[in-house]
């Protein structure tokens, strides 16, 4: 059981991001962001029932996937798209503020429950 609270932490987030975001979105970001939110939320309920140490293992995971998904699959509509750091940086960058906000998400949770 602890298999399927897993399975949402290991979908490669930060890359479906930027995938979309370079190639679906270039006019309107609103789906995309609200689509990332809900996805936020609902990996952060989750990892409720999972140790912590999977949680981080997950997310590392997630983003070297995304990592090499998106130098197989995203190709900037521009030379300046993720200047100046790079595709590699910025992915990794959305990875952490995603893990972040699942963290958040999982601590209001587990106070709201867990509240004596």
């Amino acid at each position: 059981m602890t298999l399927f609270y897993l399975l949402p932490l290991l979908v490669p987030m930060p890359f479906l991001f930027h995938y979309f975001e370079t190639t679906q979105f270039l006019d309107d970001y609103s789906h995309l962001t609200v689509v990332t939110l809900l996805f936020v939320v609902v990996a952060g309920l989750f990892s409720i029932k999972i140790e912590f140490r999977y949680i981080i293992l997950a997310n590392i995971f997630s983003v070297i996937l995304s990592i090499i998904l998106g130098e197989m699959f995203i190709t900037p509509p521009n030379a300046s798209w993720f200047k100046p750091f790079g595709m590699g940086a910025a992915i990794t960058f959305t990875g952490i503020l995603i893990f972040l906000g699942m963290l958040i998400v999982r601590y209001i949770i587990t106070v709201i429950m867990f509240r004596k």
